[in-house]
C-alpha cells in the first residue's frame, strides 16, 4: 500500500511539472535472454529519463567506491549492511535499451551512430521516493552523486538536464512516436512464483 502511495507521489510530481512529456510506468522489456522491469521511462523533447524508484526507509550512505550502505537500528544498535546498487541495476536497464535499439537497425553506420550518441538521449536516474530517507553522499564520486535524487527534486532535475542538452527539440509527433515505440516493446509478464530453480 505504501509502495502505491510512493508511485503516486512520483506520478504527481511528473504530471505537475508543466513540461511536455510522455510517462511510461512499469515497462517490461526483453531481448534474447535479457530482460528488465523499468519503473519509469519519461520522454521529453530531448531526453528519455530511465528511472529506478527506490522506497528506502533507512539511512543510506553512498561511499567513495559507489557502494550503497544502509544503516538500520536494531534493538538500540546501529547495523550497517550493503545493498545492491540501484545505479548498477539501472545501468543494466540502459544496456538492454541500447541493445534493443542497435539490434533494430540494419545499417552498420546507423548502429555506430546510435552507439556513439546513446548517452546524449538516455539518462539514468535513481529516485529515492521516501521523504524520510536520509541520504549521505558526501564521499560519493560526482558521476554517482549526480544520478541519485529525492522525489521532490525530480522535476528540477529533468528541467536542468533538459536545459543542458544541446540536442535539437523533437516535434510533438516525433516525441509521441518515441514513447509509442517503447510502449510497443512492452511485454506483459506472467510471473510463476511456484517455479523451482
Amino acid at each position: 500500500e505504501y509502495c502505491m502511495a510512493v508511485e503516486k507521489n512520483i506520478a504527481f510530481e511528473l504530471k505537475n511539472s508543466h513540461i511536455p512529456m510522455y510517462i511510461l510506468h512499469d515497462i517490461y522489456l526483453e531481448s534474447g535472454d535479457l530482460s528488465a522491469q523499468i519503473d519509469y521511462l519519461v520522454f521529453t523533447r530531448k531526453i528519455c529519463f530511465v528511472i529506478v524508484c527506490k522506497n528506502l526507509i533507512e539511512n543510506i550512505e553512498i561511499n567513495n567506491r559507489g557502494e550503497f550502505v544502509r544503516t538500520t537500528n536494531f534493538e538500540g544498535r546501529k547495523k550497517k549492511e550493503g545493498i545492491y546498487s540501484p545505479i548498477t541495476q539501472n545501468q543494466r536497464h540502459l544496456e538492454l535499451i541500447k541493445k534493443i535499439i542497435i539490434d533494430s537497425k540494419n545499417n552498420r553506420l546507423i548502429k555506430l551512430a546510435v552507439d556513439n550518441s546513446f548517452e546524449d538521449f538516455y539518462k539514468s536516474v535513481v529516485v529515492l521516493a521516501n521523504s524520510k530517507t536520509i541520504l549521505n553522499s558526501r564521499y560519493a564520486k560526482k558521476e554517482v552523486k549526480d544520478k541519485v535524487i529525492r522525489a521532490d527534486q525530480l522535476v528540477k532535475y529533468i528541467n536542468d538536464m533538459y536545459k543542458q542538452s544541446t540536442e535539437s527539440k523533437f516535434s510533438d509527433k516525433r516525441l509521441s512516436d518515441w514513447a509509442q515505440s517503447f510502449l510497443n516493446l512492452h511485454k506483459e509478464v506472467d510471473k510463476d512464483y511456484t517455479k523451482k530453480y
